[in-house]
């Protein structure tokens, strides 16, 4: 029997996928792909991209297939990355399950962007965010949208967790075949988003020992 969810139910509405509550389960999240996105491959795209046997769940693939790496390939603290537990029906289509990142008062962990605006970010978490883009470096993982609301912050654990934006935009990738064009993509990422964090960290007053910059290796 599908899972029933609601439109108004939905804690995250993306460029491909809502986001939902599990309706049994308070540690799992559900993301199914979303009209619009269904809508702007059906005007957007190619007729041969239409066709494809799986048209709409193509995001689906590209991110499923980083999770097989990060499980098959050895990979060291995987921690970083949102745990995938599975796939579900539901009345939405089909859906996976991840699990929820939360704080120790059991409510959603908060953004990495949020905790910049509410000025809660502190020297604790830019160091951590250093420890995950040293991780994003030595990794083969490939990361198309590394922002600030793609990050969470793992309070109970001490560690940030990337909750979106992982696996390439196209399938096949050169990313996904070649480690070093993937490692200067990334590192192209990173790059950007460090100055992002800065522009930001200035603008609401921050003063902390940042050291982005010590994170590149070129």
């Amino acid at each position: 029997m599908d899972l029933q969810l609601r439109l108004d139910q939905a804690i995250a509405n993306g460029n491909e996928r809502l986001v939902f509550p599990h309706p049994e389960s308070d540690d799992l999240l559900i993301k199914v792909i979303s009209d619009r996105f269904r809508k702007r491959m059906d005007h957007k795209y190619s007729i041969s991209t239409r066709l494809r046997r799986l048209t709409y769940y193509w995001p689906y693939m590209k991110e499923v297939s980083e999770h097989i790496y990060l499980r098959e390939g050895q990979v060291e603290n995987t921690h970083f990355v949102q745990d995938f537990k599975g796939f579900v029906d539901t009345n939405l289509g089909l859906g996976i399950t991840v699990k929820a990142v939360k704080k120790h008062n059991g409510e959603l962990a908060d953004t990495l962007s949020a905790l910049i605006s509410s000025k809660q970010f502190n020297q604790e978490h830019a160091d951590r965010l250093n420890d995950l883009f040293k991780w994003l470096e030595r990794t083969f993982i490939v990361v198309r949208d590394l922002r600030t609301v793609n990050i969470v912050w793992d309070e109970i654990n001490g560690h940030f967790v990337i909750i979106d934006g992982i696996g390439s935009r196209r399938l096949p990738s050169l990313r996904s075949v070649s480690r070093l064009y993937n490692q200067r993509a990334n590192r192209r990422r990173i790059t950007k988003l460090c100055q992002r964090l800065k522009n930001d960290l200035e603008s609401f007053g921050y003063n902390l020992n940042l050291n982005f910059s010590q994170t590149l290796h070129y």
